[in-house]
């Protein structure tokens, strides 16, 4: 039979001393605030704690649900707690048990407390107030993505020329471009109701005027753009059945004071398909143009902006044939959403029904910017 030496011995020792420190009862608290005593087994890891209960039996507890595992205060193992007199262990009014009841119980109370103070200080909301404000705040809270940036504007038109009317329209433009984007994409349109009044004095109301037009714009050197422009329109208190153009131009655009000035100017050729109302018109057909262009926009202190446009087309086989839209605008913005407009616009056609169809229109609009 082998002898065990000083080392076995002390080997021994560091085991059984470990055992019965597994075997000792300990308190476990649960996450939940419930306790549970028992021994903590050696198959206990890193994942499942293993508890033996007397009442209980053996258990097995998710570490996740433990929040601490601590010795009972009693330092004698349970063999003489148990060899004890049935009437001293029976005796709970010394144990501490009740201690956390104690502890626990004023806690909700003096927080239910401290948050009736607090919620007795901040102002009540108003139930009824704001509800006839919410129809307001929805539209003046309304969000387009950021490269948009447009307006719609409804208002009154007082005309002279060869006719004599006045105008209830609407007019809307869409502007799309991304942050750094070389590529710009216009979308604009217009449709006005008309109270026209006869060469012989009667008056007569229409409503056949209205306008599409299309742009794509494309940065490709400092200042310098290119474009393709598609216009459709309907006039037929000129004459004009309908007309549509398409033009591809160059042209350079200019910044100055901190791009509070912006001028762009340009030129381009196209097609022109022309038909207006009498058949026998001499701008019936499809004709090349020529096209001129220059834009200035210069945005004032009060978020006010003066905006000024003029195009020209004419026919390249007979320069007596041509169109021009001249316009210039001030524009005052109240708040994020809405404002007023102020303009007048010159929108001459020659040679349709072989005289010159001359419209001057002082304009007055309110604006909605989205």
């Amino acid at each position: 039979m082998r002898i065990l030496n000083d080392k076995h011995i002390f080997l021994l020792s560091i085991v059984l001393s470990c055992a019965w420190l597994e075997a000792t009862p300990k308190e476990v608290k649960l996450m939940s605030g419930e306790r549970l005593i028992g021994e903590v087994l050696p198959s206990s890891n890193d994942e499942t704690l293993v508890l033996r209960s007397k009442l209980l039996g053996e258990l097995k507890l998710s570490r996740d649900l433990v929040s601490s595992i601590q010795s009972l205060p009693e330092s004698k193992p349970v063999a003489e707690l148990a060899a004890k007199k049935p009437a001293a262990v029976a005796k709970p009014a010394p144990t501490p048990t009740p201690a956390p009841a104690v502890e626990v119980k004023p806690a909700p109370k003096i927080a239910a407390a401290k948050a009736s103070q607090v919620a007795s200080k901040e102002p009540k909301p108003k139930a009824k107030s704001n509800r006839l404000l919410k129809p307001i705040l929805a539209i003046y809270n309304f969000k387009t993505p950021p490269s948009w940036s447009g307006n719609l504007r409804l208002g009154m038109n007082l005309t002279s020329g060869t006719r004599e009317w006045s105008e209830s329209y609407a007019r809307g433009q869409l502007s799309i471009q991304e942050k750094g984007s070389p590529n710009l994409y216009r979308l604009a349109g217009s449709y006005s109701y008309r109270k026209n009044t006869r060469t012989n004095g009667t008056t007569y109301v229409s409503s056949d005027k209205f306008d599409i037009n299309g742009l794509y714009r494309r940065s490709f050197s400092k200042g310098w753009f290119a474009q393709n422009a598609l216009g459709y329109r309907v006039d037929n208190v000129k004459g004009i059945d309908h007309e549509f153009k398409n033009s591809l131009g160059l042209g350079y655009k200019f910044k100055v004071f901190k791009d509070k000035i912006e001028l762009n100017l340009g030129g381009g050729f196209g097609l022109e398909e022309f038909k207006a109302i009498n058949s026998s018109d001499i701008r019936n057909g499809t004709n090349y143009i020529g096209n001129t262009f220059q834009e200035f926009v210069w945005k004032l202190p009060m978020k006010t902006t003066l905006s000024q446009k003029f195009n020209y087309f004419m026919n390249m086989e007979d320069s007596e044939l041509y169109n021009f839209l001249f316009s210039i605008s001030l524009r005052t913005r109240l708040t994020d959403v809405f404002g007023l407009e102020l303009s007048y616009r010159q929108d001459l056609d020659s040679q349709v029904g072989g005289t010159k169809k001359d419209d001057k229109q002082w304009r007055s609009a309110f604006v909605v910017y989205f």
